[in-house]
């Protein structure tokens, strides 16, 4: 289970907020909300939930570092993709 907080993301309105967590429990392999924190089951990550969470941390401006944990032999060949419009906010050391 990787726990991810979300409250650095900046809302600009209630609707905002609301509609990142409804966007987030849609994404299966989101387990919880609690907290603020998303709590995602890493055993039922497929490469479509990947490209999900990946999409919303790019809308929400959310830092995608704690996602490189998600990073295997599976999904590395597209994942780790440099021109990727993710990779720097996934796996960028800067």
């Amino acid at each position: 289970m990787l726990k991810i907080d979300t409250m650095p993301i900046l809302y600009f309105s209630q609707l905002d907020e609301d509609h990142f967590f409804a966007w987030a429990r849609e994404i299966d392999c989101i387990k919880s909300v609690k907290g603020g924190y998303l709590h995602i089951a890493t055993d039922a990550l497929n490469e479509e939930n990947l490209r999900d969470l990946l999409a919303l941390f790019g809308r929400y401006k959310l830092s995608g570092k704690a996602l490189s944990s998600l990073c295997n032999e599976g999904n590395k060949h597209w994942f780790k993709n440099k021109d990727a419009y993710w990779y720097d906010n996934v796996f960028d050391e800067n």
